[in-house]
């Protein structure tokens, strides 16, 4: 097959955020599928922006659109998302003897440009649910217009029909999907975010890091990745204030987004000495920084819709053989709760959460149990091997199902 994969936000090793695009196209090539990515000029993907296709891993990319950040605004950012819906068709439309269409959110505009695609090349897509677009960010009281929720909504039941199947990242937002789409039918495989276990694991060497970063007698509680509105990083802030008299537990938050720089001016006003802000790191260099940890944390703000998520973060703490301690309910939690990898509690409940962080910092062997559990579980249920195996067995399956449809209606 040649599979034509549009990703905004599609990323490499050497860039600052999640790869799950760039690992499943680069497994299927491997299995002998041409796979066409097109995507947009992300600012911590790590691709070299150039108006010339590039070839990694015999994967093909072209970047197309204009540039996105995290930092941007968010009406700067929609206009990202909005252009991208042209960019991407028309890169699409140059592309020759494609058989499928393989679009992932977020944006939700991106299944724009795949129906459009889909209407001139006539071929099927099939669209990735990453985060539940618009519930998400009308959840978080981004988007308030009646109008633009209604509109959203529609676009989202129309991409979700369109479809020939669906793809979603957690049980929950698989739930979300039918719920948008009623008595209509559509194949809808969970296939969460994956564990690079290869990338990350227990075995790497850390000491230089704890050292250089005087961490060698602390119990650090690592998170990693944006800094936006739904990621709610005030709440490590909190438990910091009150856990600010064990001088053992220091919080490390590693990443880069809009919230960035009021919650650094929040840990100086409140003189928090237990709370350590790095900017971003490179993919390929964190694996190390997981490893100088003791614990991850997986922290989002209080709204109820974000317990569905599916965060790079938490399949990387599963790799790295690290307790997981997250501050919401849902599947990740009953997850880590029955296997012992970790702890969840109800959402943003900081009393219990702090609890938690005492009942690990005061637990060695605690620690190292569930450590070993936690890899265990990445390895039996999120590989990505097993993961990008399912969705290009959905893939083929839509493929093989399109080529009879045609062969029979040519008759």
């Amino acid at each position: 097959m040649h599979i034509l994969y549009i990703h905004q936000h599609f990323a490499i090793p050497k860039g600052a955020t999640g790869t799950r695009s760039y690992e499943f196209a680069r497994r299927w090539v491997q299995k002998g599928h041409q796979v066409t990515v097109i995507t947009g000029h992300y600012d911590i993907g790590g691709l070299d922006y150039s108006s010339t296709p590039q070839y990694i891993k015999g994967i093909k990319i072209i970047i197309a659109g204009n540039r996105y950040s995290n930092k941007q605004s968010f009406l700067r950012r929609v206009w990202s998302f909005l252009g991208f819906i042209w960019y991407a068709f028309v890169a699409g439309l140059k592309q020759k003897n494609v058989d499928i269409i393989f679009a992932t959110s977020t944006p939700l505009t991106i299944g724009v440009s795949a129906m459009l695609l889909k209407i001139f090349k006539r071929i099927p897509f099939i669209f990735e649910v990453r985060d539940q677009w618009p519930a998400v960010p009308i959840a978080l009281g981004i988007i308030k217009n009646p109008m633009l929720k209604r509109a959203l909504s529609i676009l989202e039941k129309k991409i979700y029909i369109s479809a020939s199947a669906i793809v979603a990242l957690s049980p929950g937002m698989a739930a979300g999907v039918n719920d948008v789409l009623g008595h209509i039918e559509r194949e809808i495989v969970i296939s969460p975010n994956s564990c690079d276990l290869a990338h990350f694991h227990p075995g790497i060497d850390s000491a230089s890091i704890r050292e250089k970063r005087n961490w060698c007698k602390k119990k650090i509680f690592l998170h990693s990745g944006a800094m936006g509105e739904a990621n709610g990083l005030d709440f490590i802030i909190d438990a910091a204030i009150k856990l600010r008299d064990i001088s053992e537990i220091h919080f490390v938050i590693i990443g880069e987004g809009k919230e960035r720089e009021r919650l650094l001016t929040r840990v100086d006003e409140e003189k928090l000495d237990n709370v350590e802000m790095l900017g971003s790191i490179p993919k390929l260099k964190l694996p190390g920084y997981f490893s100088a940890a003791d614990v991850s944390m997986v922290i989002f703000a209080n709204h109820p819709i974000l317990e569905h998520n599916s965060a790079n973060k938490f399949f990387d703490s599963l790799s790295a053989g690290k307790p997981v301690i997250i501050n919401y309910s849902g599947w990740q939690r009953d997850l880590l709760e029955f296997h012992a990898a970790g702890f969840g509690c109800k959402q943003c409940d900081l009393d219990v959460f702090v609890d938690r962080i005492k009942t690990l910092a005061k637990n060695p062997e605690l620690l190292i149990n569930m450590g070993n559990e936690a890899r265990k579980l990445g390895e039996k249920k999120f590989s990505r091997d097993l993961l990008s195996d399912r969705v290009i067995s959905l893939l083929e399956k839509v493929y093989k199902n399109n080529r009879e449809f045609n062969s029979r209606d040519s008759r």
